[in-house]
């Protein structure tokens, strides 16, 4: 199965939320995982920030099969720059085009906080 959760809360103990709802998903025994995504956009792009407080979490899931995805719109929008994000965070074009296509190509759209 393939799945991408989308995080676009600017709430601290929501991205905490989700970071657990993704790595629950990774432990699942009984869950057959091809490919994982979370997609960050609006407020949430703050969580893929180095120095977020959740930070060393995000940072974690690049040493698991976890594909960290970026909304490039809510960097720009921010007055943000894609350095500002951890290294293992892809930039994509627009976040909800992402979630589009990835729906399209069959992926299972978990919303989280």
């Amino acid at each position: 199965m393939q799945v991408v959760f989308h995080l676009s809360s600017g709430d601290v103990g929501d991205w905490r939320r989700a970071l657990g709802n993704v790595r629950n998903l990774l432990a699942d025994d009984t869950a057959d995982v091809d490919d994982v995504v979370l997609l960050v956009n609006g407020d949430a792009i703050r969580a893929v920030e180095a120095g977020s407080p959740v930070s060393t979490e995000v940072r974690a899931l690049g040493e698991t099969p976890v594909r960290c995805l970026g909304c490039r719109n809510s960097v720009s929008s921010r007055d943000m720059a894609a350095t500002d994000l951890l290294a293992n965070v892809d930039l994509v074009p627009s976040g909800v085009g992402e979630l589009a296509r990835l729906q399209d190509e069959g992926y299972a759209y978990l919303k989280v906080p």
